[in-house]
């Protein structure tokens, strides 16, 4: 009997670190989530005020010719 005692004590302690293990990753995702969310509109804006008529672009990043 204490035998499966024991047995269900490591279980439940297992399940308890699953489960920790799970709220982690589910937190983790939903910042990921609001990140992409955020970033989505940042480009959505960016693409239209380049598409707005009249709009300058913004300058180039390449390195100039002399350096």
């Amino acid at each position: 009997m204490q035998e499966l005692a024991d047995r269900y004590d490591e279980a439940k302690e297992k399940l308890a670190a699953v489960t920790k293990r799970l709220a982690h990753g589910q937190a983790f995702s939903a910042t990921l989530r609001r990140i992409v969310a955020e970033l989505d509109l940042e480009l959505a804006h960016a693409r239209e005020q380049l598409e707005r008529p009249g709009t300058s672009h913004p300058p180039s990043r390449r390195p100039s010719a002399s350096g």
